[in-house]
């Protein structure tokens, strides 16, 4: 499935490979912008993680190095510095994220979450060194930052505000903090996946690297986790936030030996092999309400292709139709709220790990495919699931 870089504290990376149960989701996130081509987007937790290091910095980090400074000033100047650390983060992930398009992987989005950012790319690398290039990339921009506000801080005059002085001091201190923790080899932050590609390229095996660099990667967790419950019984509550790290660490190490054993599992199996086959399929024209009552209903499938005559329109799955109000489902017709999304069209003689890289296939869970002889099958979240079980049955 998609990859993406999930930065712990704001840099590392991490491909999102686990087959997730049918239905289940991230949290969405809202699209600001774009940078250099890139949708950007920030998840609602973010607000919390921004709200907290304004809060903590406004309540005695400011105050503690401008003596005499205001309340709201101290605040006003806690919101910059979060905001400013985590447009250093942004800056960490379009490192990684224009390196990997630069070596052909599509790049989905950044978004910026409750422990960092996130760059989501639509698969792997290729090789070794395409992975170390990509895992260098975001902590060689966070380099070159904390290099940045070094020299203004050695550069800055004695005349200027105290307030100055200390909005860039922090800054320093962030960056190069977060440079030191994502460079542990504590995959999959960057420095675990430099490890694991240096390990790929010496053995030549992806596998056996992935596998190794992940249980480094949750023996760091749990050492995290360990660590940040002491410090926090013994008075340091921040210890929690390293408690919390840990758990995603573990978290991330597990899920991205999980997905390439999937990508591994479904690498040259084809869609007609996995496909539920003939699909039933609605009728484009007919309302919502209709479609609810006599095809979910009636037939208890999850979705259905759409049908407009004989030609292939889209797709329509429950989620779609919860999204439209009970009493508009009467007057709304399939074809105005169905998937039209052509790459949810396949061949049956798709590959499977590929088409589970798609981002819309990750979204939607579902993919129609067309048969030689015209009919249409579906493949979905749930077939892949009860294969890769019947896999793990059968010892592959």
């Amino acid at each position: 499935m998609g990859r993406q870089h999930p930065d712990a504290c704001g840099t590392g990376t991490t491909d999102d490979g686990c087959v997730a149960p049918e239905g289940a989701m991230s949290l969405r996130s809202v699209r600001v912008g774009r940078l250099s081509g890139i949708p950007i987007g920030i998840q609602p937790l973010w607000l919390v993680i921004v709200a907290l290091i304004t809060v903590s910095l406004g309540a005695t980090y400011y105050p503690d190095q401008v003596p005499g400074l205001a309340p709201v000033a101290a605040y006003g100047l806690g919101l910059l510095s979060a905001l400013l650390l985590f447009a250093s983060i942004l800056l960490h992930e379009l490192g990684h994220a224009i390196v990997a398009r630069r070596h052909g992987v599509e790049i989905e989005e950044i978004d910026l979450w409750l422990l960092g950012g996130v760059a989501k790319m639509s698969s792997y690398p290729k090789t070794a060194s395409d992975e170390l290039r990509f895992a260098l990339a975001g902590p060689g921009v966070t380099l070159a930052i904390a290099c940045i506000f070094g020299l203004v801080a050695v550069a800055l005059p004695s005349s200027v505000p105290q307030a100055v002085t200390a909005v860039i001091s922090y800054q320093l201190f962030v960056n190069v903090a977060i440079l030191a923790f994502n460079l542990l080899p504590a995959f999959p932050l960057d420095g675990g996946r430099v490890g694991r590609a240096l390990i790929w390229r010496h053995t030549n095996d992806l596998s056996r690297a992935t596998t190794t660099a992940a249980s480094i990667g949750r023996g760091f967790g749990y050492a995290m986790i360990g660590l940040g419950v002491f410090a926090a019984l013994a008075g340091a509550f921040g210890g929690l936030w390293l408690a919390l790290v840990g758990v995603f660490v573990i978290a991330a190490a597990k899920a991205e030996a999980e997905g390439l054993r999937v990508r591994t599992a479904f690498s040259g199996r084809e869609a007609r092999n996995l496909m539920t086959f003939p699909a039933v399929s609605v009728p484009a024209t007919i309302s919502v309400a209709d479609a609810v009552q006599d095809y979910f209903v009636v037939h208890r499938f999850s979705a259905f292709p759409v049908l407009d005559g004989e030609r292939l329109i889209g797709l329509i799955d429950r989620a779609t139709v919860a999204r439209v109000p009970e009493g508009q489902r009467p007057h709304i017709s399939v074809d105005e709220v169905c998937h039209r999304d052509q790459s949810l069209v396949i061949e049956e003689s798709q590959d499977v790990a590929a088409l589970l890289e798609r981002p819309v296939f990750q979204q939607v869970g579902r993919a129609m495919v067309i048969a030689r002889d015209g009919q249409i099958g579906i493949l979905s979240i749930t077939d892949v699931n009860q294969v890769l079980k019947a896999l793990e049955l059968a010892g592959e």
